[in-house]
């Protein structure tokens, strides 16, 4: 009789949080038009829009949705992600050891992670030191040069970059399109200039093709 009556107490209770669990979650949308879920510990993720995986197995790449390949993410070892518009260097973002944005270029600091330490160059607010990463500019142009190991070079006559770290870069003649990252070949359609395909692999590298106007890239879940 007393487990009848637990039993009776706590299924309607299970029934009572499992209902409170649901309604946590709270859909929303995004500055950029996409329909996302928001949960209670803070994280989030695509309803609608989702990113698309690359259908080519062998490369490292996902298609977000509206991409042309005008703007270009290329994420190294899921920490440094370098964002490109039309070759030029448009942001950097880094990421923590779970996956969250902490920095970005442009933005400057989301959050410091425990154990970071942050230097600012003196008389500047342009950062120093951001956790384990050094950063260095270019002395006239004051371009982003290196960050960590990862040393940015550019075109000498225009603000392209042509390579990052070990990875150099190439382009279309024509379109101006990124055509290679290291290993990694990018095929456009010929006439409407869309991305075709992606082949190749380079170690620790991958490939976001991001939509063209603009936004914040997400956090690893």
């Amino acid at each position: 009789m007393q487990h009848f009556t637990i039993r009776a107490i706590l299924l309607p209770l299970l029934l009572l949080l499992g209902t409170v669990c649901a309604t946590a979650q709270v859909r929303a949308i995004t500055s950029d038009g996409d329909e996302v879920i928001l949960y209670p510990n803070g994280t989030w993720e695509y309803l609608s829009s989702r990113p698309a995986p690359n259908p080519h197995p062998g490369a490292s790449a996902t298609i977000g949705a509206g991409a042309s390949g005008k703007r270009v993410g290329i994420l190294l070892n899921r920490q440094l992600l370098f964002v490109l518009r039309e070759g030029q260097l448009e942001d950097l973002f880094i990421y923590d050891t779970r996956g969250q944005l902490v920095y970005s270029y442009r933005e400057g600091i989301y959050q410091i992670p425990y154990g970071w330490r942050v230097e600012y160059e003196p008389l500047s607010d342009r950062v120093r030191q951001f956790g384990p990463y050094q950063f260095r500019y270019q002395l006239l142009s004051e371009r982003l040069e290196q960050v960590g190991t990862c040393k940015i070079d550019y075109e000498l006559l225009s603000e392209r970059v042509r390579r990052i770290g070990d990875y150099s870069i190439r382009y279309d003649l024509l379109s101006n399109l990124i055509t290679e990252i290291g290993n990694i070949r990018i095929e456009y359609d010929p006439f409407t200039e869309r991305i075709r395909g992606v082949s190749g692999t380079a170690p620790g590298v991958e490939i976001q093709f991001l939509r063209d106007g603009g936004g914040r890239p997400q956090p690893f879940l």
